[in-house]
């Protein structure tokens, strides 16, 4: 991903964007054996998955 679509002002773009680094990085945990940080990375995978299914929030009035 390019610094320019990591800019994107979509929350369901960033939490997928997230889900993946999270996935990637509870997989290289779990080969070094870090079994809490695999844990806490998959939750932090899982949180961001769910965001990405929920419904936008309306848009702040100011």
């Amino acid at each position: 991903m390019t610094d320019t679509e990591r800019e994107s002002h979509e929350p369901r773009d960033a939490a997928e964007y997230i889900a993946a680094l999270a996935h990637e990085l509870a997989v290289l945990a779990g080969a070094q054996r870090l079994d809490v940080l695999r844990y806490i990375l998959e939750m932090a995978r899982d949180e961001a998955r769910m965001a990405m299914h929920a419904p936008a929030a309306p848009p702040d009035e100011a």
